[in-house]
């Protein structure tokens, strides 16, 4: 049985970000899963302002410990969010950019990443994107890259970045990892950048390893709207096999952030309290 620490649905718990900045769109709910040591915030209502701000902490203060920031993001709406963050929110010279994966030749994180970084601020000197050339050859070299990188704390068995954002699909796909793809299936044997093909990414891509998704400092896995309800379910349970829900298997070095809001936690809310309700039968 999972065990949870939550307050009620009608409570407002801050955050360490909303305690010290701005009140931003407050999350409405927020628990921990001891289970696998994951921390869900759940908000009515979009949660933009709060990636940045969770963003905006973790590169101030890396940029104070070290002297840069190492991002990992990747592409569609969870980096358009960037674009609403303040302008002085930290110092963009000493942020690198990173790209958790690449469909190959359309390069869409890539032309995403560019203008955020532009919004942000951040050099374009200082946004790492994947380079052009057959995807084996892509992956081996953006490998260099990750495990040479100034910014990038290289210190174990795999590239540690500073933080990672991730995006989910409905099935429970992260970056372009699948479930049950041969790129998934690779976890745990040390590799740092895959190339692979596959329909659901539309043919050729590169992709970053789970392995080096769980060897970030911090990762912020979105999973917003009802279409995510049974994926989110089923990833915060721990309900399913090795390879089938890759966002389920995200566990960040130090703190692992899972971002839904009403419509995507309904389900898993059903599952917590029937979970509860069975406790409850045992005890008595």
């Amino acid at each position: 049985m999972l065990a949870l620490v939550s307050c009620s649905a009608t409570a407002l718990v801050l955050s360490p970000a909303r305690r010290a900045g701005n009140l931003q769109m407050l999350a409405v709910e927020e628990f921990a899963i001891s289970k696998e040591i994951k921390s869900v915030r759940v908000f009515d209502g979009e949660y933009a302002d709060d990636i940045c701000d969770e963003v905006a902490a973790a590169a101030r203060a890396c940029i104070a410990e070290k002297g840069s920031f190492s991002l990992c993001i990747p592409g569609g709406s969870v980096v358009a969010a960037l674009a609403q963050m303040p302008a002085d929110a930290f110092d963009a010279s000493k942020v690198h950019l990173f790209f958790a994966n690449e469909k190959i030749p359309s390069y869409p994180c890539k032309e995403g990443g560019l203008d955020a970084a532009k919004k942000l601020g951040v050099p374009e000197a200082n946004v790492h994107a994947f380079g052009e050339g057959e995807p084996a050859a892509v992956a081996e070299s953006y490998s260099s890259l990750l495990a040479s990188h100034a910014s990038i704390d290289n210190s174990g068995a795999v590239p540690s970045v500073d933080m990672l954002l991730l995006g989910t699909g409905p099935d429970g796909h992260v970056g372009c990892l699948f479930p049950d793809s041969a790129e998934i299936k690779a976890s745990r044997a040390g590799k740092v950048v895959l190339a692979g093909n596959d329909a659901r990414a539309d043919g050729d891509f590169v992709a970053i390893s789970l392995d080096v998704m769980n060897a970030a400092k911090c990762v912020i896995v979105s999973a917003a709207g009802a279409g995510r309800a049974e994926m989110v379910a089923k990833a915060l349970a721990g309900n399913f096999g090795p390879f089938d829900c890759p966002a389920g298997l995200v566990e960040a070095e130090e703190e692992t952030l899972w971002f839904t809001d009403k419509e995507s936690i309904a389900v898993f809310d059903e599952f917590a309290d029937i979970e509860d309700e069975d406790e409850l039968e045992e005890e008595e």
